[in-house]
C-alpha cells in the first residue's frame, strides 16, 4: 500500500488542482487542565530559580504536558479507548506520532531521554537540560495543537488531477477510519485505500497503516493550503523529513 501511494503522488503531484473540502469541529477531551497549563506551570517553576525543588517540579510538569497532549490527540482521533484497552504506553503513542509524521523523530527521542532520566534513574535535572526540555515540549504542544483541526468528525479534502482524475482523503471519527481515493482517468487507475479501526481483527497491526494514511491526510491538507510545495510533500510522504 505505502509504496503504491507514494508512486502515485510522485507521478501526479504537479498536476493536482484545488477542489475543496469539508471540515467541522474535532472532539475535545473534558480535561480540567490542558497541555498549555502544564507548560505554564513549568515556566513558573523555572522562573522560581534553579533549586533542585524547582527543577524537579519543572521537569515533572513538562512530563505532564507531554502526557496530556498525547491523550488529547488520541481523544481527537478517537483512539484513546483503543490505547487504554490494549495498554499501549507512552512509547507506543510517540511511535504512532512519528509514523504519522506529526513530530520529528529526533525530538521524540530527546523527549523520551529527558523523561527516563527523572522517572527511572532519579537524576537531579540540570538547568540547561530542563531549558532544552522546556523548548521541546512547548514546540510539541504547538505542533499538536496545529494538527487537531484536521481531525474533525468528518474531515475530507479533494483535488482534481489536470487532464482527468481525482485525489481525496477523509478522516471519519467513528471507527476511527481513514480513506484515501486515487483515480487517474488516462491510465484507468482507480483505487481506494481504507483502514477502519472499528474492525477488531488485527487492530494493532492496522495502526501502522492507519498512521501512514494519517500522514497522507495531514500532508494533503498542508499542500492544499500552500503551506508546503510538491518537493516537501513527497519528501515527508517518503519519510525523509517530518510534516
Amino acid at each position: 500500500m505505502e509504496q503504491e501511494i507514494i508512486s502515485f503522488f510522485e507521478m501526479y503531484i504537479d498536476e493536482l488542482l484545488g477542489d475543496g473540502g469539508v471540515g467541522g469541529h474535532a472532539n475535545h477531551p473534558d480535561f480540567e487542565l490542558l497541555p498549555r497549563d502544564f507548560v505554564e506551570f513549568a515556566e513558573r517553576d523555572l522562573k522560581a530559580g534553579s533549586s533542585t525543588h524547582s527543577l524537579v517540579n519543572a521537569t515533572a510538569n513538562l512530563k505532564r504536558a507531554v502526557d496530556c497532549q498525547l491523550d488529547y490527540l488520541l481523544v481527537a482521533l478517537n483512539l484513546d479507548k483503543l490505547y487504554r484497552e490494549k495498554r499501549l504506553g507512552v512509547d507506543r503513542k510517540l511511535g504512532f506520532l512519528k509514523r504519522a509524521g506529526i513530530f520529528r523523530s529526533r525530538s521524540i527521542e530527546k523527549l523520551n531521554t529527558f523523561r527516563n532520566r527523572l522517572e527511572h534513574h532519579y537524576e537531579i535535572p540540570k538547568i540547561e537540560d530542563v531549558e532544552v526540555y522546556f523548548d521541546l515540549v512547548a514546540a510539541f504542544v504547538s505542533v499538536a495543537e496545529a494538527v487537531i483541526p484536521a481531525f474533525s468528525h468528518s474531515a475530507s479534502l479533494g483535488m482534481q488531477i489536470n487532464g482527468g482524475g481525482y485525489v481525496g482523503t477523509k478522516f471519519t471519527y467513528e471507527g476511527p477510519k481513514l480513506e484515501l481515493s486515487l483515480r487517474h482517468d488516462a491510465t484507468n487507475y482507480d483505487k481506494v485505500f481504507q483502514v477502519d479501526l472499528s474492525e477488531s481483527i488485527n487492530v494493532i497491526d492496522k495502526l501502522e497503516s492507519f498512521a501512514f494514511l494519517l500522514r497522507v491526510h495531514l500532508l494533503f491538507r498542508k499542500y492544499d493550503e500552500s503551506a508546503i510545495g510538491p518537493r516537501h510533500f513527497l519528501s515527508s510522504l517518503r519519510g525523509d523529513t517530518q510534516i
